[in-house]
C-alpha cells in the first residue's frame, strides 16, 4: 500500500468506529424496550434513540469495506493467478474470529437456556431458536444465507457470508477495472446485475441480501476509484460537522415517522436510503484532512474502530449476559435498565474485543498473509 493510499485509511477507521457504535447501541435499545417482568418498564430514553440507527451502521460496512479493499488491493491483482492470494488474506481475516464467536455463542446458549426465566417470544429469546448439526456446518461454510434458517445464534451474522461473497466477486471486479479501463462501469454494472437477481428472483434462497445490498460494496469501489477525481479536501471539523448533520437528520427523520406515524417506515428508511446516504458519508470521509493532531479522542476512535469487526461479532454476547443479570438481579425500570444494558455492554464488548483483536484477529491474519505468500509466488 502507498503512502498515498494509506492517508484515507484513519478517518475510514474512524467512521467504522462509529458504525459498531450505532449497530451496539441499536440493538441494547431493542432489548430493552420490552418488559422482562410484570414490575418491569419499557426503556425510553430520547437523546439516545438518535443513535439506534444499526441498519445505517451495517451499510456503512459495506461501503467502507468496497472501498479500502480497492483502495489496498488495486495495485496487487493484476491476473487471474492473484485472486488466490487475496481470498486466502480476506478468508482467515474473517473466519477464525467468526468461527471461534459462534463456539461461544454455542456454549452460552446453553447458559441462556438455564437462566433466562421472561418472555420466550422476546426478541432476546432468539438465543432459543433450535438448531441442529448441520446448520452449525452451513453457518461455518459461510453459505448459511443461502441455505439454512435465518437468524441463528445471533441476528448479527447474517451480514457476514454476505461480505465474504462480495470478497469473491472483488478480484475478477478489479481485473475488469484494468482491462477496460472502466473505473466506474465495472463496478456499477456488478451493481445493477445483482440488482435484478434480487428484484426478479429467479431462484429461492433464505436471504437475498447478497444481491440487493451489493450496491452499497460496490458503490464504495467507485468511490475510491474516483478518488483522485476530486481534488479539494474537506477539513476535519467541516466534515464532522456534516456527518453529525446527516445523522441527526436520519434520526429525526427515524423518529418522525417511527412515533408520529406520518408513513410506514420502510417506505422511506430502508437499507437502500441507508446505502446511498453510507456512500455519501463514505465520500465526505474519504475527502477529509487527517488530523495533524491526535487528540485522545481520535486516538480511542481509530482503536475502536480497528477492532470494530470483534465488536460486532461479540457484542450480542455480552447483551445477552446483561439481560440475565436484568433478570436475575431485577434490574427493572425506564432508565435503569437502559443505562445498565448500554454501559455493561459497551464497556464489556470493547475490552473483550481488544483481546480478541490481540489473540485471534492479529494472528489469523499473519496466518492468512503465510499461507497466501505461497500463492503470490506464482501470480508474480
Amino acid at each position: 500500500m502507498s503512502k498515498t493510499d494509506n492517508k484515507y485509511f484513519y478517518p475510514l477507521t474512524w467512521l467504522r468506529a462509529f458504525a459498531a457504535f450505532f449497530v451496539v447501541i441499536s440493538h441494547c435499545i431493542r432489548a430493552t424496550q420490552v418488559k422482562y417482568a410484570l414490575n418491569d418498564e419499557i426503556s425510553y430514553f430520547m437523546p439516545l434513540t438518535f443513535f439506534n440507527l444499526g441498519e445505517f451502521g451495517v451499510c456503512l460496512f459495506f461501503a467502507l469495506s468496497g472501498c479500502t479493499l480497492y483502495l489496498s488491493n488495486r495495485k496487487k491483482i493484476s491476473n487471474l493467478a492473484s485472486f488466490s492470494p487475496f481470498i486466502v488474506k480476506r478468508f482467515f481475516r474473517i473466519w477464525p474470529a467468526f468461527a471461534i464467536s459462534l463456539i461461544i455463542y454455542i456454549l452460552f446458549i446453553e447458559v441462556f437456556k438455564l437462566y433466562y426465566t421472561s418472555d420466550p417470544s422476546l426478541w432476546i429469546a432468539g438465543f432459543l431458536k433450535p438448531y441442529t448439526f448441520t446448520n452449525v456446518l452451513q453457518y461455518l461454510s459461510l453459505t448459511f444465507n443461502f441455505t439454512a434458517p435465518k437468524y441463528l445464534f445471533i441476528g448479527p451474522y447474517w451480514s457476514l457470508p454476505v461480505e465474504f461473497q462480495f470478497y469473491v466477486l472483488l478480484p475478477l471486479t478489479i481485473l475488469l477495472m484494468k482491462y477496460t479501463k472502466q473505473l466506474t462501469i465495472i463496478p456499477l454494472m456488478f451493481s445493477v446485475v445483482m440488482y435484478m437477481i434480487y428484484f426478479y428472483s429467479p431462484f429461492v434462497i433464505t436471504d437475498y441480501k447478497v444481491f440487493s445490498l451489493a450496491f452499497i460494496f460496490f458503490g464504495g469501489v467507485i468511490l475510491g476509484a474516483a478518488l483522485e477525481r476530486f481534488k479539494k479536501n474537506i477539513p476535519l471539523k467541516t466534515s464532522g460537522y456534516l456527518l453529525i448533520a446527516i445523522v441527526i437528520l436520519i434520526s429525526s427523520l427515524r423518529f418522525t415517522l417511527e412515533y408520529v406515524a406520518i408513513t410506514p417506515l420502510g417506505v422511506i428508511l430502508n437499507y437502500n436510503t441507508y446505502g446511498f446516504i453510507a456512500l455519501f458519508c463514505l465520500f465526505i470521509t474519504l475527502k477529509t484532512t487527517t488530523a495533524t493532531r491526535q487528540t485522545k479522542f481520535l486516538v480511542f476512535l481509530h482503536e475502536y474502530g480497528t477492532i470494530s469487526y470483534s465488536i460486532y461479532l461479540f457484542h450480542m454476547l455480552f447483551i445477552g449476559i446483561g439481560v440475565l443479570l436484568i433478570i436475575h438481579f431485577e434490574i427493572y425500570g425506564d432508565n435503569l435498565k437502559l443505562i445498565f444494558l448500554v454501559s455493561f455492554t459497551l464497556l464489556g464488548s470493547y475490552l473483550f474485543s481488544k483481546m480478541s483483536y490481540k489473540f485471534i484477529e492479529m494472528p489469523s491474519i499473519k496466518a492468512g498473509r503465510y499461507f497466501a505468500s505461497f500463492f503470490e509466488r506464482d501470480s508474480k
